[in-house]
């Protein structure tokens, strides 16, 4: 009968501690978290994320204009979408790759430069001299 008695005794104390139980706070903002009456205060206010940042490097607290965003919006409830990932300035191929078995065909030789070189448009980058007109 002890052995039933004290089964019982374990299973109320667990489910008083499950009952009890807060989850831990969260570490995603934890050096934000403690200063958030004033944050939020001071973009109430009319603050910029920049001059934010800068207060709270002065009370030793370093964190970028992105976070402090992303931490008002958490506190605030907003939902910030997500960025899309930046695209390089290469533009792709507009049909599918093919793989061919054949030997590509030879490519026909480079022509001439004609064009005087001042009636030549300029592309972006350096000015470099032409070695040709030198």
């Amino acid at each position: 009968m002890s052995e039933t008695a004290d089964i019982a005794a374990r299973t109320q104390r667990f489910n008083e501690a499950a009952r009890t139980f807060t989850p831990p706070p969260s570490t995603r903002h934890a050096k934000l978290m403690p200063l958030k009456d004033g944050i939020v205060e001071l973009r109430q206010k009319g603050a910029s994320l920049r001059l934010i940042r800068e207060l709270l490097a002065t009370v030793d607290v370093s964190v970028g204009t992105d976070t402090i965003a992303r931490f008002l919006a958490e506190v605030n409830g907003d939902h910030i979408p997500q960025r899309q990932p930046r695209r390089s300035g290469r533009r792709r191929a507009a049909g599918p790759v093919v793989a061919d078995p054949s030997p590509p065909a030879p490519s026909p030789a480079p022509l001439p430069h004609t064009e005087p070189p001042a009636e030549r448009s300029r592309t972006r980058g350096p000015r470099v001299a032409d070695p040709r007109t030198l």
